[in-house]
């Protein structure tokens, strides 16, 4: 989302500290600058024992194209996320669930061994993990999961590219509230034999919020105080997508700990 919208989930709990703000005011427009993105986007703040990490992502030609990821502490000083092999998304997918980012990024995680075979099998290493690719891959699964755009506001262009539509200009109040008015945007809706648009028509086909996984792990809420519909994870505590009722400003934010509900199936009728 981007960044002067913070504000707009402070009902929920999400905040951001003056001096972060402050900073971040220059750094993201010379992070877009620099690395000549077309937009760069505050994706959200990823909490840790000693510190916590900032998350922006950087997009160059396209919604649906391979995206930049970027982290820093202070609101300042921007790195960016390492691309990951098969073996290392695997490696940090075995890290227990719920145990907590350190806040240092160059803490490296000492795995388990896998079991010896054979009775004079030697015992193996175990895989080790850093913590800047911890980082990269819980991101990227976030960015896959939770980003959820309004019906309308992406447009397909001749290239093939998805960008804002330039003829959004936001949702009312009434229809902002059902879930049917938000779509996935990395994730491409199932085809359907009488849906006859194509890419060419500039209809953006993201998955519809309704078909999330498990059915109602996605719910919506409006804070009548600043005008807005916010849609809330129960699968991700600390996700949410909102758009302003009438506006063409949306966006999806992560404030959490990056831990998975495994308590969902209680939560749900």
């Amino acid at each position: 989302m981007d960044f002067g919208d913070i504000d707009c989930l402070g009902s929920c709990g999400v905040t951001l500290s003056i001096a972060h703000k402050a900073a971040m005011q220059s750094s993201l427009p010379m992070l877009q600058k620099n690395y000549k993105f077309t937009r760069v986007l505050f994706f959200g703040k990823i909490l840790g024992k000693a510190s916590d990490y900032l998350i922006a992502v950087g997009i160059r030609d396209s919604y649906s194209s391979a995206k930049q990821f970027f982290f820093c502490e202070d609101g300042i000083s921007w790195a960016q996320l390492p691309e990951l092999t098969a073996q290392q998304l695997k490696d940090c997918a075995a890290i227990p669930s719920g145990l907590p980012f350190t806040g240092d990024i160059s803490h490296t995680y000492q795995m388990a061994p896998p079991p010896a075979t054979g009775d004079d099998a030697e015992e193996m290493e175990g895989a080790k993990v850093t913590e800047d690719a911890r980082l990269a891959a819980l991101v990227r699964q976030l960015e896959t999961e939770i980003m959820l755009a309004p019906v309308g506001a992406l447009s397909v262009r001749s290239t093939g590219a998805v960008l804002d539509s330039p003829v959004y200009s936001g949702h009312s109040a009434a229809t902002a509230a059902q879930l049917s008015s938000y779509v996935f945007v990395n994730k491409e809706a199932p085809k359907s034999l009488l849906d006859t648009s194509s890419p060419s028509s500039g209809k953006f086909m993201g998955a519809s919020a309704e078909s999330v996984v498990p059915k109602g792990a996605l719910t919506v809420f409006d804070d009548e105080s600043v005008g807005v519909s916010v849609v809330r994870s129960l699968l991700w505590p600390g996700a949410y997508s909102f758009q302003k009722h009438g506006k063409p400003a949306w966006g999806s934010f992560y404030h959490g700990d990056g831990a998975k509900n495994a308590d969902i199936a209680f939560m749900l009728p």
